[in-house]
């Protein structure tokens, strides 16, 4: 139990009942044992302090915020002239708060409440052997084992092994182990320790019954061979360009010995011997296994798996999103990106970066660091021949009519001036004419994109 109350005003405190609860009794007092109330104050005692209105003279008060374990014993009590309650065949217990109103503190915590015995009859443990017969006439021993043949029966032997040590102290509580000789000092004594040198490994199979403490050992117990786990230090480098196949896996052994590698992946089943350093070249990209074994130790082999990668292909998008004559591109698949925009170039290692248009026709090459991954080109047109109508819209359809271009599909797309993507669809041609329901667009206006294969024509568009 554990509470924090205000001094005397609030108290907690035990009763019990013969009577089914007819009438209450105070259980104890102050004095009662082994440790049960802290305070005997009442409002008599309490003089012109007046604190102690609700106080019997038995009970708790103050603050005490650890759990602690109180306890009353029944036998000790009587015999200390408390009422006897050790022969009554009916007792109930409650536990008794009062508080006043004027201060709030944190109260009262039970974690248990429990009423420990035994039936004083013939066979007070009940275990079915009658207590004059019984090596331990408290506590259930049905089968009597007595390990020491001492006549106390083990379930209330307080030293099992008869070796002069406690068993809450023995190290060894079931076999006599008097000087407590614990030579791996596992806590388990020698007698009854069955991993002597505490290596895993039981003593029955153990042929290294004195192995060092901290040795790793295999099954029979001896020392294993093995290798600090950053022994080996190995690394990938992928493919310069995809499809090159000069990629490479690095190999370095903090100690020298005659290793073999096996190296398993795309088309690649080797076999390579080295002592120190090895470096395995012309891979393609993709997984790989490497297994590491030793000569001479044939139990040994440690496995590493690695990815040799490829660069991402090139990959450009482009879009025009604003009045101003400007194309915002979406990069990736390079560290670097070289831009050729109308002869004029720029570069950067940005994902995305937006240009100016400063031409009807607008010629766009785009490269990396890379010259295997080739290069993106795109032709801009700022105006045509292509016809949209009508335009100012004011609902129904938008058409779009392509003219002359033999193209079998174009993608529209429409956009805000903030930039936002309405719509955006890829359509088959049919009789060079393309139709949008604008119904639902509210009105303001909007920017048209229409790409095909080679080119990327931007329209403004007036909804009404």
């Amino acid at each position: 139990m554990a509470y924090d109350l205000e001094v005397n005003f609030d108290i907690v405190y035990v009763e019990y009942s013969t009577d089914d609860g007819a009438s209450w009794n105070v259980l104890g007092n102050v004095n009662s044992q082994p440790n049960w109330y802290t305070s005997d104050r009442t409002n008599e005692s309490s003089g012109n302090d007046d604190d102690c209105q609700n106080c019997p003279g038995a009970q708790w008060t103050g603050t005490n915020t650890t759990l602690t374990e109180y306890a009353y014993d029944f036998v000790a009590n009587a015999a200390l002239g408390e009422t006897d309650l050790t022969n009554e065949s009916n007792v109930v217990f409650r536990i008794v708060f009062q508080a006043d109103p004027a201060v709030n503190q944190e109260g009262v915590v039970i974690d248990d409440f429990v009423v420990e015995g035994f039936q004083d009859d013939d066979d007070d443990d009940n275990d079915g052997v009658l207590d004059v017969d019984d090596n331990c006439p408290l506590v259930g021993n049905a089968d009597q084992a007595d390990a020491d043949n001492d006549g106390i029966g083990d379930a209330c032997d307080e030293d099992d092994d008869n070796d002069g040590v406690l068993d809450i102290d023995d190290n060894c509580p079931l076999v006599a182990n008097a000087d407590q000789a614990d030579t791996d000092g596992d806590g388990i004594g020698d007698p009854c320790d069955d991993d002597a040198d505490n290596d895993g490994v039981p003593n029955s199979f153990d042929q290294c019954a004195d192995t060092p403490a901290g040795t790793i050992v295999d099954v029979t117990g001896c020392p294993a061979f093995t290798l600090p786990p950053d022994n080996f230090s190995i690394l990938a480098t992928g493919e310069s360009c995809r499809s090159s196949n000069n990629g490479s896996i690095s190999i370095s052994a903090a100690q020298t010995l005659d290793y073999t590698a096996t190296v398993t992946g795309p088309d690649t089943n080797e076999v390579l011997e080295f002592t120190d350093t090895l470096e395995i070249t012309a891979l393609a990209s993709g997984d790989y296994t490497v297994c590491i074994t030793i000569a001479g130790q044939a139990d040994y082999e440690n496995c590493f798996s690695l990815s040799v990668p490829q660069p991402e292909d090139l990959a450009v998008s482009s879009r025009i999103g604003s009045l101003d004559n400007k194309v915002t591109l979406n990069l990736s698949g390079g560290k670097s990106y070289t831009i050729v925009l109308n002869n004029e170039v720029y570069r950067t290692t940005e994902s995305e970066i937006t240009l100016p248009l400063s031409r009807i026709e607008n010629t766009l090459t785009v490269s990396t660091e890379k010259a295997c991954q080739g290069a993106y080109e795109e032709t801009i047109f700022l105006s045509s021949k292509l016809l949209v109508y009508p335009n100012p819209v004011e609902g129904s359809d938008l058409n779009i009519f392509m003219g002359d271009n033999e193209l079998e599909e174009v993608e529209i797309s429409l956009y805000t001036l903030n930039g936002v993507k309405i719509m955006g669809k890829k359509y088959s041609l049919l009789n060079r004419e393309i139709s949008l329901n604008v119904d639902r667009l509210a009105r303001g206006i909007y920017l048209l994109n229409i790409k095909t294969e080679r080119s990327l024509v931007n329209y403004k568009i007036l909804r009404k």
